[in-house]
């Protein structure tokens, strides 16, 4: 995840079965600091949290090769960048204001309430950009002799985690749980189309894929995947019982 997961994604909007309820983010907006890097790409404000940079040194480490993990922290950068460009530019093809931040294994953009499908379309674009941007790397790839990539091991490095972390994180996205990408389109459809205890719906529909995320990573020595999404299946079971308290 994701691996770049968006652990911190899209804001929620505000729906429940009745209008008054919320689902949301796992951890929420990211508190700013001194030594924040910041500077704008197409006219969007970005942000990153120093632990960016810790945790992309984590995921990408090799030991006593710095410069192939500084080539993974570009890459992993730019994954993560190109993904959350994707909500941004939609948002403001939608009339918002967007502002991107990145934090620790992820990030998010900021922006607005929107329609069903406007929402599905923003929260859509994430996954699609890195699809693309994988595609143009193993064209590029492709085109590459092999000899060059004898030659540089760098470069051929370089376009395979490219490859990796994008396809790996668009994928991880689509998971129907939120506060994923898949997670906010189907909770948008759910609230859309079966109106009646929505949040429950999506709830349950939370916990059903995440825990079946987990399974499978407990089961195939993913312990990272295990962790993480047995943390979401576990909020959202948390999440659930407490509403059925109240209702």
């Amino acid at each position: 995840m994701h691996f770049q997961p968006e652990l911190y994604p899209l804001p929620t909007q505000t729906t429940n079965d009745r209008g008054t309820g919320k689902i949301n983010p796992m951890l929420g907006n990211t508190g700013q600091t001194q030594y924040d890097l910041r500077f704008q790409l197409f006219g969007i404000p970005i942000r990153i949290h120093p632990l960016f940079w810790l945790i992309s040194a984590f995921v990408t480490w090799i030991p006593n090769s710095p410069q192939l993990v500084l080539v993974g922290i570009l890459c992993f950068l730019l994954t993560v960048l190109v993904h959350e460009l994707g909500h941004a530019l939609m948002f403001r093809r939608y009339g918002f204001r967007s502002e991107i931040v990145l934090y620790m294994l992820g990030g998010y953009a900021t922006g607005g309430r929107l329609s069903t499908w406007r929402s599905v379309h923003v929260s859509a674009a994430g996954p699609v950009a890195g699809f693309f941007l994988a595609a143009i790397t193993i064209a590029v790839r492709i085109a590459v002799t092999p000899a060059v990539l004898e030659a540089k091991p760098v470069i051929d490095f370089a376009l395979a985690n490219l490859i990796f972390f994008n396809i790996w994180l668009g994928v991880f996205n689509l998971v129907p749980c939120v506060p994923l990408d898949g997670g906010h389109i189907m909770q948008a459809l759910i609230h859309r189309y079966s109106p009646l205890r929505a949040t429950s719906k999506v709830h349950w529909v939370s916990i059903v894929s995440s825990g079946a995320v987990a399974l499978w990573g407990f089961q195939n020595g993913q312990t990272f995947l295990m962790i993480l999404f047995g943390l979401m299946c576990a909020q959202h079971v948390a999440a659930l019982n407490q509403r059925n308290q109240f209702h």
